[in-house]
């Protein structure tokens, strides 16, 4: 059997899940605490959105840099998750949001997206998960001031 090509994946990708919708991701957590971002508590469409959004980032970064990967729905939620935690701690933290630090908080929402994913696969749900991730989060904000 021939493997599969970038190409051939990137549109079974996208063929299978609607075309992320920017409208929908702000309607779900604007005006609502930083948690509303995490994976855990997406619905089902954004979660597959968002978790095949942040796989061609991923590929368009190691594999093949012509991918053209949908960032805004992703970057929507993180700079929610931010944007949110840093109000909450009124002062004691710091939002400085390099190009580097970007992509790893890319790479630990795809981590905990894709877990998600599998947790409602097998219908495991995990709140550790989330309760880690916010914890990283207010961790890397007050570590930054």
């Amino acid at each position: 059997m021939m493997p599969l090509s970038l190409q051939t994946l990137s549109s079974i990708f996208i063929m299978n899940i609607p075309e992320t919708n920017l409208t929908a991701i702000i309607k779900a957590v604007e005006s609502r605490p930083a948690e509303a971002a995490l994976p855990f508590n997406l619905d089902d469409v954004i979660l597959h959105q968002i978790a095949r959004d942040l796989r061609l980032i991923e590929l368009s970064c190691t594999v093949d840099d012509s991918i053209e990967p949908p960032l805004a729905g992703a970057m929507c939620l993180i700079f929610h998750m931010f944007l949110s935690q840093t109000e909450r701690l009124k002062g004691q933290s710091k939002l400085e949001m390099t190009e580097e630090r970007l992509r790893y908080w890319l790479q630990r929402y795809m981590y905990y997206t894709e877990r998600e994913v599998v947790a409602r696969v097998i219908n495991m749900p995990n709140q550790r998960d989330a309760d880690f991730f916010m914890a990283e989060i207010q961790d890397s904000l007050l570590s930054a001031k």
